[in-house]
This record gives structure tokens, C-alpha cells and sequence, in this order.
């Protein structure tokens, strides 16, 4: 068999597992790949210099698009600086593909370079690992591999989706063509599981749901993520004829009348008897993280007798549910509006009250990181695909009213802000959608090389709330006390976003007034302003006591009780 074989059948292989996009960092090492990939038309190839970048970038992508998306890279370090996105994308299940060149050792270590162990560096973040033979040659060795790859893959698609990483040494020539690839391949799909038919057997499953009958009073926790197939039709059975309650914050992207979409802003405002009528009997959850610290506060403080956590097949687990509610509501004879009635009411008066309290400061609010945010939000067009920064502002968002022709993300799978923006940016480079950003002063800068970019999208458009560092502290009770606080935690930076911007070529509008904040949006969100980057400037505003008297507006004794808990990271 031909020099590098292995390498060229890579591409017929990963193109039947519907990998389209591959996003390519530069490097010699991985020079065999990047020619495999940019000579196949099968493939959409993206130039990203900055692999932890790249890697946000991808999450981007598949997240937006559904399906698994490739990253390459040389050898070294260049491996680690996957890890972040490797990470997020294992705790939101999104199926990354990553492939990493590398060096075979040398006969005398001392003659090694950029050499590292990339020897399942991401396994406790992803779903599996498969390291390239050196030099395969043979036919069945061929086969081998390319089954190993197609089986790698499809895991990654598999429910729970995930990444999944591919090292590949490469000796030199590393400049020389591929051979075509091999036309015996295994057809795609021959040999391997069918979807989901890797996921644990569930044993039982009526079994976990035998305290549970139509009367129960019962909480679903939607957490993080786009929830389709049958899930929202059978949420919306179980709220309209069982009452049950379904808590589902906008970043769990299902908008109903029905569903509670503020836990953080109705807990607030609730009284100690009012939190009484709310205690759940059982939980049920699924979907990815919940961002609320009162609802994570009031369920550990009033722990309900069961929760049961769908992680496999949370379409499956609520389609039992329901059967299971059905049933015991035709054996009790219960009806609309009887007591797992008022359990579901209870949770929407309290919301529909809050809602109208937090209208009433919004109106007057000064402008301020909770003005900013909640003028952005209010004036989007409609089909807006959201991108909210980790931090002050994903919070901000969770006391602002819900807007159900939106769609909401955030990358709440390990809340970092490392990757908010390229996340953003890969989102937009693969739909045509208009796209918006919303994102802090310190996410910004640390991600800013995702600005860097020559297919930058237009339709992306970022606003920049900068509160001169970081400001989601200055909300907490405690570290403003501390005489580390302003070096190590706000960490002030002596950025010019505006000159940032432009460095990257990217346009860019600033406000620190209200009035001006409203007409440098219309310009932002213009069609074809080609303007990318607004900076509302609130570092001369009191961010923090306007925050807390927005919240102390509406709040209860709980509400005044936990203040000192609104954590922010």
C-alpha cells in the first residue's frame, strides 16, 4: 500500500459520517491533513490561527448546525489549547471531532521537538480516544482503522453527543501528495451501532416513577440547551392537564405561556409562606446546566422527595411520564384545575407578579449594565439567535423578561469565558440568521482573537457592556471587604475596545448614555451597516447598588435573606 494511505482514506470515511465543516489551524506537522481536507470539495475548510479559538469556534458551529464539526491541528501544545472547548463541548453533548497531528519520537530524546504526550489528553472530558498507527500499510490494518474511525464518530453523535479525539502521527516527507483513497472502503454505517444503541439499558424505568400519579405535585428543571424532537409538545401535555410545573430558563429555549421562564425573579420576590406553596414533591431533570442560584437555593433548602435526572433519553423518560400521569388521572378521576391545578398556579401568580414589579424599575432604571442589557434585549429584531457572555450579563438576562421569538445561548457547559465570542462567531459563519452578541468587557478582551477572522460574519453583531473589569463581583456581599478585591478579582484592564476592535478590522460604535446607547443600536443592528462592535461604556455608572436595588424592589424576606447567596461565577 501507498505512503500516508491511512491518511487519504480519512476523507471518504469521515464525509459519510456527515462531517462538513473543519475548521484548520496552521502548522507543518499536521501538513498531510490540511491537504487532505482542503483538496476534498466535501468539505467546507475554515482558517483559524488561534487553536483554543478554533476549537470555540467548531463548538460554535456544531451547536448552530447540529452535526459534527472537525478540528485540526499540528502537534504540541497546540493539542492542550483544545482542552477548554473540549471541555465545554463534553458538559453541553456537542460532537466535535479532533484531530491532532503528531511527531513520532525520535531514537535520541534530545532530538525531539514540539513534542508532547498526546496520548489521551482530553479523556476525562470526552468519549473516546483512538491514536493513529505510525505507518499503516496493510489492507487489513487499512480496514481497521477506517472502522475505528467511523465507530469513533458515531459515538460522538450518539446521545449523549460529545467530542471525541483522533491523534495522528506523521512522519516526514510531510510535503508530498496523497494517494487517492481506497475504493473498498466499508460502506458508512456497515459494522456499526445504530444510533443510541450504546446508551445504558434503563432499567426500571416505570419503576422510578412509581411515586408519581396525577396529583402529584410535581417540578420538571429544563436545563441548557435546544430542546426538539416530542420533548415540548409532552411539556406542554403535562402543564395543561396535570399541572405539572416545568421550570425553563430562556437559555433552554422553550418558550411557553405555560412553563415558569424566571425562576431566579419569582423566588426573589417570593414570601416565606408564598416559597411554602411551591415545595415540589418530586423533580425531574434534564437538559444541561440551570443557571438560577435561588432555584438551586430553594430546592436544597427544601429538598423535594425525589428527583430523577433523564440523562440518556429525556424524550423517552417524559413520554413514560406522561403515559404514566394519564393513567392515574383516568383510575382518580382528577380534573383540571383540582389540586396539582393550583401547584401550577401557584408558580405563575408569583411570576406574572414579579414580572410587573421588575417592569415598573426597568422603565426608570439609570443606564447601567441592567439598562444596557435590557434595552439590547427589548429592541432585536425578531429570530434573533442570542449569545449571552458568562458572568454578570447571563445573569442580568435571567431577571429581564423572556422574549419567545428569540433563541437563547450561552456556554454553560463549564461557564467559562474563555471561548464566549469565537462560540458566537461559529454560530454565525455557518447560518444566515441575524446574530447577536452580548458579552462583558473581560470576556471580550480575553477572546479577542476571535475577531481575527477572514470570514468574519456579517451578520454577527457584538455589544460589549464594559464595567472597566470584572464586574460581576462587586455584586457579591463579602469580596469588596477584602484588600485583594480590586487587583486580583475586578482585575481592571487598560484596554481601548475600540481600538481593539479596529485592529481586527472590525467597525466599531461606543455609548455611555442612554439616549446615545439607543441611536448607536439602530445603527449596530441596521441591515447592512456593516458596523460590527457597540461598547456601552458603564464603567461610570453604580452598577452594583442599581443591580441590588432592582432586586430589593420586589424582594421578600427570602428574598432579602439570601441576597448575601446571588453568586455570580
Amino acid at each position: 500500500m501507498k505512503r500516508n494511505q491511512h491518511i487519504a482514506d480519512l476523507a471518504p470515511v469521515l464525509a459519510g459520517q456527515k462531517i462538513r465543516h473543519v475548521i484548520i489551524c496552521p502548522g507543518s506537522r499536521n501538513a498531510p491533513l490540511i491537504q487532505l481536507f482542503t483538496s476534498q470539495p466535501s468539505f467546507r475548510c475554515h482558517s483559524i490561527v488561534d487553536e483554543r479559538s478554533a476549537g470555540y469556534v467548531a463548538l460554535g458551529m456544531s451547536r448552530q448546525l447540529q452535526e459534527p464539526v472537525a478540528v485540526v491541528t499540528t502537534s504540541g501544545t497546540a493539542v492542550l489549547n483544545l482542552a477548554p472547548a473540549a471541555a465545554e463541548a463534553f458538559f453541553q453533548h456537542i460532537p466535535l471531532v479532533l484531530i491532532t497531528a503528531d511527531r513520532p519520537r525520535e531514537a535520541v530524546p534530545q532530538f525531539d521537538n514540539q513534542v508532547i504526550d498526546q496520548q489521551e489528553p482530553f479523556i476525562r472530558n470526552s468519549k473516546g480516544f483512538f491514536q493513529f498507527p505510525a505507518g499503516a500499510g496493510k489492507g487489513e490494518q487499512l480496514q481497521e482503522i477506517s472502522r475505528h474511525v467511523q465507530t469513533l464518530v458515531r459515538e460522538a453523535c450518539s446521545s449523549p453527543e460529545g467530542p471525541v479525539h483522533f491523534n495522528v502521527p506523521l512522519e516526514e516527507p510531510l510535503y508530498e501528495p496523497l494517494p487517492p483513497p481506497r475504493k473498498n472502503l466499508s460502506p458508512p454505517g456497515e459494522n456499526l451501532p445504530e444510533q443510541g444503541k450504546n446508551r445504558p439499558v434503563q432499567k426500571g424505568s416505570r419503576n422510578r416513577w412509581k411515586r408519581i400519579s396525577s396529583g402529584t405535585r410535581l417540578l420538571l428543571l429544563a436545563g441548557a440547551g435546544r430542546h426538539g424532537g416530542e420533548i415540548p409538545a409532552l411539556l406542554e401535555s403535562m402543564a395543561e392537564k396535570h399541572g405539572t410545573v416545568v421550570v425553563a430558563e430562556n437559555i433552554a429555549n422553550l418558550p411557553s405561556s405555560r412553563f415558569i421562564a424566571h425562576p431566579e425573579l419569582l423566588l426573589s420576590a417570593a414570601g416565606e409562606k408564598e416559597l411554602k406553596e411551591l415545595i415540589p414533591e418530586r423533580v425531574v431533570a434534564f437538559g444541561g446546566q440551570v443557571v438560577s442560584k435561588r432555584m438551586k437555593l430553594f430546592l436544597k433548602a427544601h429538598p423535594p422527595g425525589e428527583i430523577v435526572l433523564l440523562e440518556d433519553d429525556p424524550e423517552g423518560g417524559m413520554r413514560t411520564l406522561l403515559e404514566i400521569l394519564e393513567g392515574s388521572a383516568k383510575r382518580t378521576d382528577d380534573k383540571e384545575g383540582g389540586r396539582f391545578g393550583g401547584y401550577l398556579e401557584a408558580w405563575k401568580r408569583l411570576e406574572r407578579r414579579a414580572l410587573v414589579q421588575a417592569g415598573d424599575f426597568l422603565e426608570r432604571a439609570p443606564f447601567s449594565n441592567l439598562a444596557v442589557i435590557h434595552r439590547t434585549l427589548s429592541c432585536v429584531p425578531a429570530g434573533t439567535i442570542l449569545h449571552l457572555g458568562n458572568s454578570s450579563v447571563i445573569r442580568y438576562s435571567q431577571l429581564l423578561p423572556l422574549r419567545k421569538d428569540l433563541q437563547y445561548f450561552s456556554n454553560r457547559g463549564t461557564s467559562g469565558i474563555d471561548g464566549v465570542v469565537s462560540s458566537a462567531v461559529g454560530a454565525a459563519m455557518v447560518s444566515a440568521g441575524q446574530h447577536l452578541l452580548l458579552v462583558g468587557d473581560l470576556s471580550f478582551v480575553y477572546d479577542s482573537n476571535a475577531l481575527w477572522n477572514k470570514d468574519f460574519p456579517a451578520n454577527l453583531k457584538i455589544v460589549v457592556v464594559n464595567d472597566g473589569g470584572g464586574g460581576i463581583f462587586r455584586l457579591l456581599e463579602g469580596p469588596d471587604r477584602m484588600p485583594f478585591f480590586e487587583e486580583y478579582s475586578v482585575t481592571r484592564h487598560p484596554v481601548s475596545l475600540e481600538l481593539l476592535s479596529r485592529s481586527f478590522g472590525r467597525e466599531h460604535l461606543r455609548a455611555d448614555r442612554m439616549d446615545e446607547l439607543e441611536e448607536k443600536l439602530n445603527l449596530l443592528l441596521a441591515p447592512g451597516s456593516g458596523i460590527n462592535v457597540l461598547e456601552a461604556d458603564t464603567s461610570g455608572s453604580e452598577n452594583s447598588r442599581i443591580f441590588k436595588s432592582f432586586l430589593n424592589h420586589h424582594h421578600s424576606s427570602y428574598g432579602e435573606k439570601k441576597l448575601e447567596d446571588h453568586q455570580g461565577v
